[in-house]
């Protein structure tokens, strides 16, 4: 049995933030098991726009390299861990707009 991949997904770009303090912290401490790897993915590395693909994530074709690569990278984990302050009682819309890119993952 191969271990759990996880990633931590810090959910807020806003300056100010301390979801990146957080993960790190989240991070080191999941690293220290045996039984899973850990990656730490901050959606202010990856720069989104607003999502204005011409086809829908739930058609299954992924054009934009952008896109594909966010998948990719989506695809390789077996569970997540999203860090995200609460915005006007919802998720931040930085997180919203980056899982509206996916479908199936």
């Amino acid at each position: 049995m191969t271990d759990m991949h996880i990633q931590i997904i810090i959910g807020s770009i806003r300056e100010g933030r301390k979801g990146r303090a957080i993960g790190e912290w989240v991070h080191r401490v999941a690293a220290a098991r045996q039984d899973m790897t850990v990656e730490l993915i901050d959606l202010k590395d990856w720069n989104f726009p607003v999502f204005n693909l011409a086809k829908p994530p739930a058609m299954g074709e992924y054009a934009d390299p952008l896109q594909r690569r966010w998948a990719k990278t989506i695809g390789k984990a077996d569970g997540y861990l999203f860090l995200c302050p609460e915005y006007n009682h919802s998720f931040p819309s930085a997180l919203k707009n980056a899982l509206d890119y996916l479908y199936a993952e």
